[in-house]
C-alpha cells in the first residue's frame, strides 16, 4: 500500500520503467529509424541524437537501483556529456526520444491511457534531472563547503570532512588549500579528533605561521576548520552559515513537497478531462482519487441543498451498489451539517475548500457505515466547482478496511486541488441542472417488491408473509424507501414511484 504520496508517484515513475523496458526492442528500432531520418536530411540534431539515443539505451533498459538513484544517474550523465547543454536543440532532441517511445506503446494491442501518461510523467522527471541542478531537492554539501573555504569573509585555509569507523576517525574529503597535503589522504587516522587536527597541522609549511584547527559537529558530521582565528572569532560566523545552509536545505524540501502535490493534480486533471459524460466523469474521478493519492477506496456522493442530503454516486474499489444505495439527511450528520453551514456563511466566491479529516470515522458518521465498510481513518473532499460556487458533492477516502493513517499537509493540498478540478469536471456535464440529483431514487429489487405490495394496500404484516420476511425487516424496507424518496409517508413515496414510473 502506498502510505505517503511520494511513494505513490514513485510507484507511477516504476510504471513507466516498466512500460519502456517491455517495448524494449520496438523503442530501440525506433529511435534508430528517427536517427537515420536525421542524419538523412542533415539535421544540425542528428549527431546529438544519436548520442542522447545512446545515452538512454544504456540507462533505460538495463536493470538499476531505485528510482530515485537511477533518475539521478541519468541526471548526471545528460549533464556531464559535453554536447548536451540545456539549448532548444536538447529540447528538440529530448523529446523526439519521448514521441518516439509514445509512438511504441500507442501500436501495442494492449496499451492504455496510464501507460502513456507513466511514460510521460518518467520523461518530465528525466527532463527535470537532466536540466536542473536541484533535482533531487537536496542542497550540495560538498559546494557550501567549498564556497565557504573560498569566503573572504573569514580566513579559512581548508575544511576537512570526518569519518569515523571502529572507533577512530578519518578523513572523508579536504575542501580550500590542499596543495600541500598527501595525495592518499585516506592514510590519515586517529583515535581523536584532536590527534587528527594535529596530523593536518604538521603537514602544513611552517612559513604559513600559527594556525589553529577549530572541530565543529554538524548533523551526522564532524568538521575541522583550520584558520588564524580565536574560537570565538570563528565559530559564529560558522553556526551562522551552517545555520543558512540548513534554512535552504529545508526551502528546498519544501519545494520537492509542493511539487508532488503538484504532479498529482496535473495527472488527475489528465485522467478525469479525458471523459466524454457525466457517468465517465463519475467513474474518472473516483479511480483517479485512488489512482493517484495514497488512498485505497472511494465513495463518491453527490449533495443536494433542495433536500439537504447526500446520496451515492459511486464507489472505487467498494460494492458500487452499496454505495449507491445510500441516501442521508445531513441533518442526521452533524458534522457534516455543520461543515455546509460554514460554508454557505463564508458566501460566494470561494476559492479553496478544505477537506475534513477523521483520525476515526465513527466521529462524523454513522455507526452502521463504519461497521458496513469497515472504516477506520477517513478523509471527506469537498467536490466543489469554484466557477460556479456550488458544492456539488464529496468524495469519502480512506486507506482500506480497518486502517489508520494520517494526513499530511501535501496530501491535504492534493485533496483539495483534485475536489475543484472533479467539481469543475461535473459542472460542466450537469447539463445545467442546479444539481446531480438522479431523475428517480434508486431503489433495489426488494425494497420495490415492498413498495407495490404497499401500493396494493397490503399491511406491514401481509407484505411480510407474502415475502416471506418478518414484519421488522419489512419495516427497514419501507423506512429506507421513503428516506430514498424523500417522502413524508407511504402515501407520498406511493405517487412518486407512480409518478416516475418505478411501478
Amino acid at each position: 500500500m502506498h502510505r505517503t504520496l511520494h511513494e505513490k508517484l514513485n510507484a507511477i515513475l516504476q510504471e513507466g520503467v516498466a512500460v519502456i523496458r517491455r517495448h524494449h526492442s520496438s523503442i530501440a528500432a525506433r529511435w534508430k529509424e528517427k536517427w537515420c531520418e536525421l542524419e538523412t536530411k542533415q539535421h544540425t540534431a542528428a549527431e546529438s541524437f544519436g548520442a542522447a539515443m545512446d545515452l538512454f539505451s544504456h540507462q533505460l533498459f538495463e536493470e538499476g537501483s531505485g528510482t530515485g538513484e537511477w533518475l539521478k544517474a541519468v541526471g548526471d550523465a545528460w549533464r556531464s556529456h559535453p554536447h548536451f547543454a540545456p539549448s532548444n536543440k536538447m529540447t528538440f532532441v529530448f523529446t523526439l526520444l519521448e514521441n518516439a517511445v509514445h509512438e511504441v506503446v500507442q501500436s501495442a494491442p494492449d496499451s492504455t491511457f496510464h501507460d502513456h501518461q507513466a511514460v510521460q510523467y518518467l520523461f518530465s522527471k528525466i527532463y527535470e534531472s537532466a536540466f536542473s541542478q536541484t533535482f533531487d531537492g537536496q542542497p550540495d554539501i560538498g559546494r557550501f563547503l567549498e564556497q565557504l573555504a573560498a569566503s573572504r569573509q573569514m580566513p579559512i585555509h581548508w575544511i576537512a570532512e570526518l569519518d569515523k569507523m571502529d572507533g577512530r576517525f578519518y578523513v572523508k574529503k579536504l575542501y580550500g588549500e590542499t596543495e600541500w597535503l598527501p595525495t592518499a589522504i585516506h592514510i590519515l587516522e586517529a583515535d581523536t579528533i584532536f590527534s587528527l587536527g594535529e596530523q593536518l597541522l604538521a603537514y602544513m609549511p611552517k612559513a604559513r605561521g600559527k594556525k589553529r584547527v577549530i572541530p565543529l559537529p554538524w548533523e551526522e558530521s564532524v568538521f575541522l576548520f583550520c584558520t588564524d582565528e580565536t574560537d570565538h572569532q570563528v565559530l559564529p560566523f560558522l553556526l551562522h552559515s551552517f545555520e543558512l545552509f540548513h534554512a535552504g536545505g529545508m526551502a528546498l524540501e519544501q519545494t520537492k513537497q509542493d511539487q508532488l502535490w503538484k504532479d498529482a493534480v496535473i495527472l488527475f486533471d489528465r485522467w478525469i478531462m479525458r471523459a466524454k459524460s457525466l457517468q465517465q466523469a463519475v467513474e474518472y474521478i473516483s479511480s483517479g482519487f485512488v489512482a493517484y493519492l495514497p488512498f485505497e477506496r472511494c465513495a463518491l456522493f453527490a449533495y443536494s441543498s433542495e433536500n439537504e442530503s447526500g446520496f451515492g454516486l459511486y464507489g472505487y474499489k467498494l460494492d458500487n451498489e452499496q454505495i449507491k444505495n445510500i441516501r442521508e439527511n445531513i441533518n442526521a450528520l452533524p458534522l457534516i451539517k455543520q461543515y455546509v453551514q460554514q460554508l454557505q456563511l463564508l458566501g460566494s466566491h470561494i476559492a479553496n475548500v478544505p477537506p475534513i479529516y477523521l483520525s476515526d470515522a465513527a466521529e462524523g458518521l454513522p455507526a452502521k457505515y463504519v461497521e458496513q465498510f469497515q472504516l477506520e481513518s477517513i478523509v471527506i473532499a469537498p467536490i466543489y466547482a469554484p466557477s460556479e460556487n456550488r458544492l456539488i458533492g464529496a468524495a469519502i477516502l480512506d486507506q482500506g478496511p480497518g486502517r489508520p493513517f494520517t494526513l499530511s499537509s501535501d496530501i491535504f493540498t492534493a485533496v483539495m486541488k483534485f475536489g475543484q478540478s472533479a467539481g469543475e469536471v461535473l459542472a460542466k456535464f450537469s447539463g445545467g441542472r442546479p444539481e446531480l440529483v438522479p431523475s428517480t431514487p434508486h431503489l433495489s429489487p426488494r425494497e420495490i417488491e415492498v413498495l407495490k405490495l404497499v401500493a396494493e394496500g397490503a399491511s406491514t404484516y401481509e407484505a411480510a408473509k407474502r415475502l416471506h420476511l418478518s414484519e421488522y425487516t419489512v419495516r427497514d424496507y419501507v423506512s429506507a424507501i421513503l428516506q430514498k424518496m424523500n417522502a413524508k409517508n407511504r402515501t407520498e413515496a406511493i405517487v412518486k414511484a407512480i409518478r416516475d414510473g418505478i411501478i
